[in-house]
């Protein structure tokens, strides 16, 4: 886990005074282009749910605020849209207050024939300056979320914002407010939201068809082995004063953020996040979350490196409840994934395509065949493994008969994970007729909010119920 930080505040309450704290540095000239009568129209018009039909010679002209690990993926996925042609962009800008990591950016971007942008190491200069922006991509650590989302929305940007939405739930309640006083786009990255095998799975295969039933339980793991923890490098490493400046106790905290309470919290929202998210997606709000964890092996760490969960679902259908386990000292055998039972059948999905499966109950056999008839589903057509017969004096087992297995149609063909939900945001920032976000700031705090009490009830030791006051906005 690579650092990707911009930090302009404490514990994401009170923003410190870092205006001046680092120059603006530019890497490459551009010259400033103020946003027309027409393109403010356009831009007010997509605000308001209204297509803006955007002509395909007009760039929409974007930045990219943290420059760590999870931007460069996201510098990855518009390299990648770029190159396809598919929307036209303009990256103007890219921002971080670290000059080593923003300066490697700044040159893989070079490097990739990017050309008219500038780099800077503050988001308020970058705003100021880059009157031409129409989004901003923010990839910085959890606690400055809220900042700088909010920041860029109110200088009129349309907004993609990495997940957790912010390390506390009060600050990702802003959001929200921010997103819908400025009327502007606020898209988070749950990308599953946009992958065409999740959405293919949700829309057509649980909502239309039912294929599982009565969905009774759910189970998901995103497990990780040990790894070594940062280091600051001797080239280009923040002094003391520096990273106090920028919000950080020291280097060590700065490289490893997400393993402190007070940038992120923790393996749940770091990984857990994602695959949550997903079971809010197909359950709704939960009614409950019992949870255990603990500090099990790093001693440079505060949050806990492993944490299992159950979540609790009234559902219309009556209770279901969902597993989930996270864990950062063994693999595992590698993989995530969400499995979802029902009384018909099972559905494991993954970014990962070889872990989706979709499995017939022998009961329901016939539901699923004809479903595949009709190419909905894709028969599997590995023969089953034959049951040894038993020999004399062998104890016969009598196993389970194997349930009938069946695929997705492939969907996803041979884009990036993330890049399916990076193009849904820009095609509802260029007003794409009947395309809106998959994933905006009001549904992902509905899905978020059930996260932040996982970590409390390690702590409390007991079952925690939910409230409508833990969704309200």
């Amino acid at each position: 886990m690579e650092n990707n930080t911009h930090a302009t505040q404490d514990n994401g309450r009170q923003p410190l005074n870092r205006r001046r704290f680092l120059a603006t540095t530019t890497f490459a000239g551009a010259g400033l282009v103020l946003l027309s009568n027409e393109q403010s129209a356009r831009l007010h018009a997509q605000s308001a749910g209204v297509p803006t039909n955007r002509a395909s010679g007009n760039a929409i002209n974007i930045a990219v605020v943290g420059c760590g690990a999870q931007g460069q993926i996201l510098l990855d996925n518009i390299d990648a849209i770029v190159k396809e042609k598919a929307i036209n962009l303009k990256l103007k800008a890219l921002c971080d207050i670290w000059p080593y990591q923003l300066q490697s950016s700044v040159n893989r971007q070079k490097s990739r024939g990017f050309a008219d942008f500038q780099g800077y190491r503050d988001i308020d200069e970058m705003l100021e300056k880059e009157k031409s922006l129409d989004a901003v991509f923010v990839a910085t650590p959890d606690f400055l979320h809220a900042e700088h989302t909010n920041k860029s929305l109110k200088a009129g940007k349309h907004v993609y914002c990495e997940k957790m939405m912010a390390n506390n739930i009060e600050n990702a309640r802003s959001m929200v407010r921010t997103m819908k006083e400025t009327g502007k786009l606020l898209q988070i990255g749950h990308q599953r939201r946009s992958n065409p095998n999740y959405r293919y799975a949700y829309n057509v295969l649980l909502k239309q068809n039912k294929i599982l039933g009565r969905i009774m339980n759910a189970n998901a793991q995103w497990n990780r082995a040990v790894a070594t923890d940062l280091t600051m490098p001797k080239k280009g490493a923040l002094t003391p004063e520096e990273l106090k400046r920028a919000g950080f106790e020291n280097a060590h905290e700065f490289r490893n953020w997400r393993w402190f309470k007070k940038y992120s919290s923790g393996p749940i929202s770091d990984l857990g996040a994602h695959q949550i998210d997903i079971l809010n997606w197909v359950f709704g709000r939960p009614h409950s979350v019992i949870a255990a964890g603990g500090v099990d092996y790093y001693t440079t760490h505060e949050w806990y490196d492993n944490v299992m969960c159950i979540f609790d679902y009234k559902t219309p259908e009556g209770m279901a409840r969902a597993y989930y386990q996270v864990l950062t000292t063994t693999s595992s055998g590698g993989g995530y994934f969400e499995n979802f039972m029902g009384l018909e059948g099972s559905l494991k999905l993954s970014e990962q395509s070889q872990h989706i499966k979709v499995y017939a109950e022998l009961a329901s056999k016939d539901k699923f065949e004809a479903l595949a008839a009709k190419k909905i589903l894709l028969a599997d057509t590995t023969p089953p493994a034959k049951a040894a017969k038993p020999s004399d004096g062998v104890a016969d087992t009598r196993d389970t008969p194997p349930a009938a297995q069946f695929d997705l149609p492939s969907r996803t063909g041979a884009k990036m994970i993330h890049q399916f939900h990076v193009e849904n945001f820009l095609k509802t920032v260029r007003g794409d007729p009947g395309v809106k976000l998959n994933c905006d700031g009001e549904h992902a705090f509905e899905s978020e909010a059930p996260i932040f009490r996982v970590n409390e009830a390690v702590a409390a030791e007991k079952k925690l119920f939910y409230s409508d006051a833990d969704f309200a906005v």
